[in-house]
């Protein structure tokens, strides 16, 4: 038999390689971090869909800096870089011209409408001081000198028609909508204060997230830049473009995801590859340990391809550690491969599976378990982990053992790590202690905190924070505004829902929690706000207050210089009786009122100012019914308790499967609480150390159950399984075991370290976190549980004393072991009729008799049983089922040995025997099997022997189930089944030198019979 498949090899190779060439060609991949939130949240909801709908969402902003003051070279660089930009054909829209351009029709249409935009109070508080003679005066000699210089170029009509400035306070509110506080409109572009600063806006084509345009943005802004210095940057003066908006987050998540995604992958394999290299006997096998973990993760991809159309590059970013996960079945196969002697890879798989399923079992189901979360990204990374282990160890247990069928000895002996990774197992007490003083020091700092900001959903390169920082210390944070987003099916819709809310704003303004903010209503009123305001306008306008003004404007006018009828317009207008109704809202002026439409319905973003009084909540609880809100800091504190919700969700339900999971696997509460110890130690320390090195828990957190529960455990899982298995810490396959856990924790721990130096933060605190928890839990297995599991282990304890019924006795020997041996002990001995027939049936001789042979032994629980009734016996068993041999063995203990063989032949222990048990299993061999095998007794046992046979019949009635399955089982295994009469088992027996003392059909079990023969005296 070969030791190496290589063309299997050769084909694993390619099935990798083609995996992961069809996900990448399916998968798109997916950088907009903010869309992993969850969206059930009204919050978190509100937020995405402003996000996805807002006008500045896919918009881009360049902040133009001069470094002389020099406003027309200003405006001349910002018309180029606007032809530029309109000439790449990137964008849709380029400039604010067309916006500014609607500021003076938007400043008339105000002039025209003025008795429809003022309420009652707004008439007493912005109106009435402009009626006073010194204010009159005032206003009308500024306006002189405005018409008398170049300022005043087309302001005559503003003046003719609003001599006052009535209209002046409708436009200083909306002043409000505009995110950019101080600045002045000149020539169509936005102007700082100091004028070194111009803006100029442009909307791409593509979605701001795209990260193929965003490349294309960065590098046509960067040849602009070049571009409009060559022209203007004459004698020392240096023009610089200062671009943000999403693409920059998205072009640099990208790449600083990218770079970690490599970095991780290289650094991990290194890595492991060293640490394999290390710790096998033949390096080169060791190095085959990644193949499984490389294996998963490629057809995981391929899976994943098939339910999901993009996969978040924050799983990618994962990918490394991914494998460092997946590795732990790989090393512990080739650990109880590459041994000292040969081996086969059947043999070293069926050791693995053996201790490792639930392991394995525990970390699918807490991946899984992420699906609860209600963040889209840790969903995908559930599934893609969950995935990854399983095709991992289905490559361990299937693909495996035909890639590497057998392996010829080591020559190698015990390696250094080996004594290490003993001697670490091996501190006793004083590492028991140890870890509990830690954990008792640890506990109280091990409070839950959590933090998390918009801001750290993105990691942004330090190019891209320091022009974000310059554009806000000129143009302010807009990210930082509490926004409302209002929608209807129509404009008239809109117009209702502004006048019921601006009536409820005014009402908040005079309570203080709202300070003045801007209302499309206040520009354009809906029908029944217009009226009122109307009915307002006319009751406000007495006759008295009329005559008044007109007098007071008529002298002033005249005394500087204006004709007597330059305000008849104005005038007229205060007096008017009538007064046309307004149309909605012109489409024209939707950019300016932030009015979008998108899929047939409308959408108004208006920006709210908080007041002394403000309060998120109560704001949020206030208008939520109105429309979709944004309040950073509010989101901010909602995705924290949605954090620590699906923090203790998560904590609960994994927590809750994973000890159903244990019970049901164990079938012991003792050992679910021991396999649990590691895990909670890991939590105290975790939440502990993170407290003191200042790190609270933010949306990575979510995975630290995971990290814990369900891969953490894994250790413990190993190490209990493993003193249920080998029971003896110095057995060569528990070492193995122990040499497993070592490399797998490791080999995790590597890929989560490498995680801690990724530049993207998100990664950074996922490395971080599973570091701890991952480090926590490897060493509280090595240090909690071998004392406890050797006291647990003893032989010492449980019901062995003679108080103690001879079944007690027996589901003793079968306590430490495992569930279901444990469990078909348990069940044999409570409802098999055999015990109550053999007790009888060695009544008499149990006394006598120093050595049982029981062929075909099964688990042994019958010579165990006999062990107890026969007080100086030993058991010698035999079976064919090396899984039960080893069973039966442990049950046996120092009364007795199981060995493998195959019936007829019998072991060499057998001789001298003075029992001999074969129970129900003849129906599986032949005649000629059956008479070798009772010859083979008869020369083998003591002169005296007895063979004691139970053997099943065809019933003459309807079998029953237990029948039934038998017979189905005996036929399927391909021998038999061979149903003998009681008179033919006499013969049997008696040709093969015994003579028949019993022969008779079971008194509980018509489809059984007992058969006795005695060696007859040679």
């Amino acid at each position: 038999m070969k030791s190496f498949n290589l063309p299997l090899f050769g084909a694993v190779l390619f099935a990798i390689v083609l995996c992961v060439f069809i996900a990448v060609q399916r998968l798109k991949m997916d950088t907009d971090i903010v869309r992993s939130l969850p969206a059930d949240s009204p919050v978190v909801s509100d937020a995405l869909d402003i996000f996805s709908k807002h006008p500045i969402h896919d918009q881009i902003a360049v902040d133009i800096i001069l470094n002389v003051d020099d406003s027309a070279l200003l405006l001349d660089s910002a018309e180029f870089v606007e032809k530029e930009f309109t000439a790449s054909g990137i964008f849709r829209q380029v400039g604010n011209g067309e916006i500014a351009a609607l500021i003076p029709k938007l400043a008339l249409y105000a002039v025209e409408n003025l008795p429809l935009l003022f309420s009652a109070s707004e008439l007493e508080e912005e109106i009435a001081p402009r009626l006073n003679t010194n204010f009159i005066q005032t206003r009308l000699q500024e306006s002189l000198q405005k018409l008398s210089s170049l300022e005043g170029i087309g302001q005559g009509q503003f003046i003719a028609s609003d001599p006052l400035g009535f209209m002046e306070p409708i436009m200083a509110r909306m002043a409000l909508q505009t995110p950019f506080a101080h600045a002045e409109i000149r020539k169509g572009f936005v102007l700082s204060a100091d004028h070194r600063h111009l803006l100029v806006t442009a909307r791409p084509k593509a979605s701001g997230t795209d990260t193929a345009p965003a490349r294309q943005l960065a590098e046509l802004i960067r040849r602009v830049e070049q571009k409009v210095n060559n022209r203007y940057g004459e004698g020392g003066k240096i023009v610089s473009l200062t671009p943000v908006g999403a693409y920059r987050a998205a072009l640099d998540n990208e790449q600083i995801i990218r770079h970690d995604v490599n970095f991780a992958l290289i650094l991990s394999m290194l890595g492991i590859g060293l640490l394999l290299f290390i710790a096998f006997p033949r390096p080169l096998i060791g190095l085959l340990s990644l193949l499984p973990a490389v294996f998963g993760t490629a057809v995981s991809l391929l899976v994943f391809s098939f339910f999901h159309p993009s996969i978040s590059i924050m799983v990618l970013g994962f990918g490394g550690a991914i494998i460092s996960i997946t590795v732990d079945q790989g090393i512990a196969y080739l650990l109880f491969l590459d041994r000292r002697r040969r081996t086969r890879g059947r043999d070293a798989s069926h050791e693995v599976r053996s201790v490792g399923l639930l392991a394995v079992l525990t970390t699918c189901a807490a991946f899984l378990t992420l699906g609860l979360s209600g963040f889209p990204v840790f969903v995908q990374l559930g599934q893609f982990t969950a995935m990854g282990v399983l095709f991992s160890f289905l490559f361990v247990h299937f693909i495996f053992p035909a890639l590497t069928p057998m392996l010829n000895a080591s020559r190698r002996g015990k390696l250094p790590l080996q004594y290490f990774v003993d001697a670490l197992y091996s501190t006793g007490r004083v590492g028991f202690c140890g870890a509990v003083l830690l954990a008792l020091v640890l506990v109280f700092y091990a409070r839950p905190e959590f933090q998390v900001s918009l801001e750290s959903m993105n990691t942004v390169s330090q190019e891209t924070l320091a022009a974000d920082a310059r554009f806000t210390s000129v143009w302010g944070d807009m990210s930082k505004r509490t926004v409302l987003m209002l929608s209807a099916a129509s404009v008239e819709d809109l117009q209702r829902q502004n006048d019921a809310l601006l009536a409820q704003v005014e009402g908040d303004i005079t309570g203080k929690m709202l300070d003045r903010s801007f209302v499309p209503s206040m520009l354009f009123p809906g029908v029944k706000r217009a009226r009122e305001n109307l009915r307002a306008w006319r009751s406000f306008w007495t006759p008295e207050k009329l005559k008044q003004l007109q007098y007071t404007l008529q002298t002033s006018a005249e005394i500087l210089g204006f004709s007597s009828n330059a305000f008849s317009v104005f005038l007229a207008k205060l007096a008017a009786d009538n007064f046309p109704e307004l149309e909605k809202i012109p489409a024209a002026f939707f950019p300016l009122l932030g009015i979008t439409e998108t899929d047939g319905r409308f959408h108004q973003f208006v920006n709210i100012s908080p007041g002394e009084n403000y309060s998120s909540e109560k704001f949020f609880g206030q208008y939520h019914s109105r429309g979709k809100i944004f309040d950073s800091p509010y989101f901010s504190e909602q995705l924290a308790e949605i954090l620590f919700s699906s923090f203790s969700t998560m904590f609960v339900v994994i927590a809750v499967s994973i000890v159903v999971f244990l019970l049901v696997f164990y079938a012991s509460w003792q050992l679910t609480l021991i396999t649990l110890l590691p895990p909670v130690f890991s939590y105290i320390c975790t939440l502990g150390t993170m407290k003191l090195i200042n790190h609270p828990l933010d949306i990575p957190g979510l995975m630290l159950s995971i990290v814990i529960l369900g891969m953490g455990i894994d250790y413990s899982i190993f190490f209990v399984r493993a003193h249920q298995r080998y029971r003896n810490p110095h057995h060569s396959a528990f070492g193995l075991i122990r040499m497993a856990v070592f490399m797998a924790g490791v080999s995790t721990l590597i890929g989560f370290a490498v995680l801690c130096f990724a530049e993207h933060g998100l990664l950074r605190s996922i490395g971080i976190t599973s570091l701890l928890g991952i480090g926590y839990s490897l060493l509280g297995a090595f240090l909690l549980l071998p004392p406890i599991l050797r006291r647990y282990f003893s032989e010492n304890t449980g019901q062995h004393g003679e108080n103690y019924s001879v079944e007690q006795r027996v589901r003793n020997r079968y306590r430490l072991l495992e569930a279901y041996p444990r469990m078909f002990a348990r069940f044999k001995l409570q409802y098999d009729p055999l015990f109550a027939d053999l007790g009888q049936l060695l009544a008499q001789k149990k006394n006598d008799i120093r050595k049982i042979l029981d062929i075909g032994c099964g688990y042994g629980v019958p010579g165990c049983y006999c062990l107890e009734l026969c007080k100086n016996a030993k058991l010698i068993a035999f079976d064919p089922d090396p899984e039960r041999v080893r069973v039966a063995a442990l049950a046996a203990g120092d009364r007795g040995e199981a060995v493998i063989g195959v019936a007829p032949q019998l072991p060499d222990a057998a001789d001298g025997a003075d029992l001999a048990l074969i129970l129900d299993m003849l129906h599986y061999l032949d005649d000629a099997s059956v008479l070798a095998l009772f010859s083979n007794c008869a020369k083998r046992l003591a002169d005296d022997g007895q063979l004691l046979v139970r053997y099943v019949i065809r019933p003459p009635q309807s079998p029953s189930f237990s029948w039934k399955l038998e017979d189905f089982r005996a036929r399927s295994s391909g021998s038999g089944p061979y149903y003998r009469s009681i008179e033919d088992m006499g013969e049997l027996i008696e040709k093969s030198g015994f003579s028949l003392l019993t022969n008779s059909i079971s008194k509980a079990d018509v489809e059984l019979v007992w058969l006795l023969g005695e060696v007859v005296t040679r």
